[in-house]
Formats: C-alpha cells, structure tokens, sequence
C-alpha cells in the first residue's frame, strides 16, 4: 500500500509545482527553485520532490540540468513527442492509422492556415517550396527541406499549440519522411506544388485531396515500431 500513496503525493507535489510556476510567471529558460526549497515549503521530503520533477520532465515542462538547476523548458515539443512515442511503442498502431493521423493534423492546419495566413506567411512558404525544388535539382535534397515546407505552413496558423504539436510530429516521423523523399522526390515536389496552390487559393477541398494523396505516398515509409523515431 505504500507505492500507490507515493505516487499520489508524487502527483500532488508535482500539480502544487505547476501551480508554483504559474504564480511565479516563469518562462522558458527560468530556473525552478531547488528541490530543498521546493520540499520546505511544500511541507515534503525532497525525495518526492525529485520524483515530481521527473515526471514534470516526462511531460516537457522542466529539463534537468544534471548536477545545476532544473529549468523550464525551451522545447515545449518534448512533451508531446513523449506522448506520441508511448502510443506508438505501447499500442503500435497500423501504417494506415498512423497514415491517416498525419493526414488529419496537417489538413487541420492547412485549413486554418487559409484562414490567419499573412502575405509574409505565404512569402515564407513559397521561399520553402522554391528551396526544395531548388535542391531538389542540385541533388542536395534532405528530410529536413521537407518538414520546413510543413512547419511553414503550420506557423501561419499562429496557434501555438498547434506548431509545437506539428514539430513533435515530425520529430517522430522523420525517418519515414527521410526514406519517403528519397525514393520519390519528385512525387513529394509535386504533392507540396498542389498543397501550396490550394492554400493560395483557400480551397479546403483541393488542399485535402493533395494533403490525403501525399500521405498514401508517404505511408509505405513507414515502420512502426521497427526502428527509434528519434534516430538519425
């Protein structure tokens, strides 16, 4: 019986450090009191303390900076790619639901991104589109020309949430993207040509033909639970 009232205390101290954090004003970058501190005035033994710690950084929202402080984070994306990463490890998931929840995260996003996008916005993603087809024909094409197309048109929806949600996503598919890209650059051009055209023209439907036919490309890529999301 004394596990799960650890736990539980573990759980409490850890709601009573987000409430610290949000009383506090920190930000990104902050340093958290020590866990001396935290347990005096928490009325606890630093032990529970650091085990709260810890599961605030399996959420993403500190980083543990071994034998100096425990700060903020400045990559909010960590917590959802945890996320992310135990759905995909516990309960695996076939290519086709993974196939079909990119799809739906970057529609959703294209969407709304005809919606707040700026004329700067747009000046960005076709910048994006140019430099993959531009290293395209150099023969300098990388994973990375792909997701920045992506993350472009995913920050003109101004929606926070969403943009660190999208760079989880792609930090988790970034091996299936990379192998994708080089075995049909050329299809992947042509789906971003088609995505960027139903974005200038604020047409929805266009946008997720394009984006639907794009991830049926991209899907034989994939290897779920095969190999590390994160390597490489």
């Amino acid at each position: 019986m004394t596990q799960p009232r650890r736990k539980s205390l573990s759980r409490q101290v850890m709601e009573s450090i987000e409430q610290m954090i949000l009383e506090q004003h920190l930000g990104p970058g902050d340093v958290l009191p020590t866990e001396t501190q935290i347990a005096e005035q928490l009325q606890v033994s630093k032990s529970s303390v650091r085990e709260a710690v810890k599961m605030l950084e399996a959420l993403g929202l500190v980083e543990i900076r071994r034998g100096l402080c425990t700060v903020i984070s400045e990559n909010p994306q960590r917590g959802f790619l945890n996320v992310l990463m135990s759905q995909l490890y516990l309960h695996s998931g076939s290519t086709d639901d993974l196939r079909v929840f990119r799809q739906v995260i970057e529609a959703a996003c294209t969407n709304l991104a005809m919606e707040t996008a700026t004329a700067e916005d747009i000046q960005l993603v076709r910048q994006a589109l140019d430099q993959f087809h531009r290293k395209l024909e150099l023969g300098g094409l990388d994973v990375e020309d792909d997701i920045h197309f992506h993350m472009q048109i995913v920050q003109a929806t101004h929606n926070t949430f969403l943009v660190t949600l999208a760079g989880a996503l792609y930090s988790l598919f970034r091996d299936s993207i990379r192998h994708s890209i080089r075995e049909n650059p050329h299809t992947a051009l042509h789906d971003h040509e088609r995505i960027f055209q139903a974005l200038l023209e604020r047409n929805p439907q266009a946008a997720s033909k394009a984006i639907r036919e794009s991830a049926d490309a991209w899907a034989p890529s994939i290897h779920p639970k095969s190999e590390s999301p994160l390597r490489g």
